[in-house]
């Protein structure tokens, strides 16, 4: 997401929220976050990651246990301020403003993260963004995008899903308290005037061909949510994309 861009979810993410209930659920997101990323960033590698939309980044250090190097990008300037601090000691990690992102060299980057970040992009800054992760990545680099949402899933499996998430790491109650703030909150009127963007499975992976990319549907999903998308793309070869054209 480029900062120059009028996008009000970025505003939502730079203030005060409640999407974490408790700290017991921001421990067990990126716990849960981290374990499924060990697939594509395993510990011991010297892998140069990107992580974009970071968000708070709770589990950065133990992702970077896989990594030469990790970049760390989020668009709302006050998140990145708070990780920047927080993981100010470790040397393996660098916190990117967007200055910084859109100055990494071509053909840098060997694994793209884009985890939970789609549904809050207008299709317009996907199709930026995904010029930007084609033009970094390396030639054999991967690009996985998860925590995608199709628009025919009834917001009932969304809620079924965090309940038995929060039931399983010992904070049901707080979450169901925190579904009735939601319902009554600034982030229900924001994805009313705002948007959600959904994707379905053939329309997420035309973007991706568009952006010059391969994309192919994992198994399952990375994160809580198990009845989302997850994807991972490769760079099409320039006979792939001629053809493609």
């Amino acid at each position: 997401m480029e900062e120059a861009r009028v996008n009000p979810w970025i505003d939502f993410w730079n203030r005060p929220n409640a999407i974490y209930v408790n700290q017991r659920n921001v421990d067990a997101h990126f716990d849960c976050i981290v374990r499924d990323l060990r697939e594509f960033v395993p510990p011991g590698g010297t892998k140069v990651v990107l992580d974009f939309g970071c968000g708070e980044a709770v589990g950065a250090s133990r992702l970077a246990d896989g990594c030469a190097t990790l970049y760390l990008y989020d668009a709302a300037p006050a998140v990145r301020d708070r990780v920047r601090e927080r993981l100010a000691g470790d040397r393996r990690i660098k916190v990117l403003d967007g200055n910084g992102l859109h100055h990494l060299p071509a053909a840098s980057v060997d694994v793209v993260l884009v985890v939970s970040v789609v549904q809050y992009m207008a299709r317009d800054e996907l199709s930026d963004a995904l010029r930007l992760w084609h033009r970094i990545l390396k030639p054999d680099g991967a690009l996985i995008i998860a925590d995608v949402i199709d628009p025919a899933t009834p917001i009932h499996v969304d809620v079924r899903s965090q309940l038995a998430f929060a039931r399983k790491n010992g904070f049901l109650v707080a979450a169901l308290g925190g579904l009735v703030r939601m319902f009554f909150s600034n982030y229900r009127d924001l994805r009313n005037r705002a948007g959600f963007a959904m994707y379905r499975q053939e329309e997420m992976l035309g973007m991706l061909r568009s952006g010059g990319f391969e994309g192919t549907v994992l198994p399952r999903n990375i994160g809580p949510g198990a009845h989302r998308k997850a994807f991972r793309a490769r760079k099409l070869t320039k006979q792939a994309r001629a053809a493609a054209e």
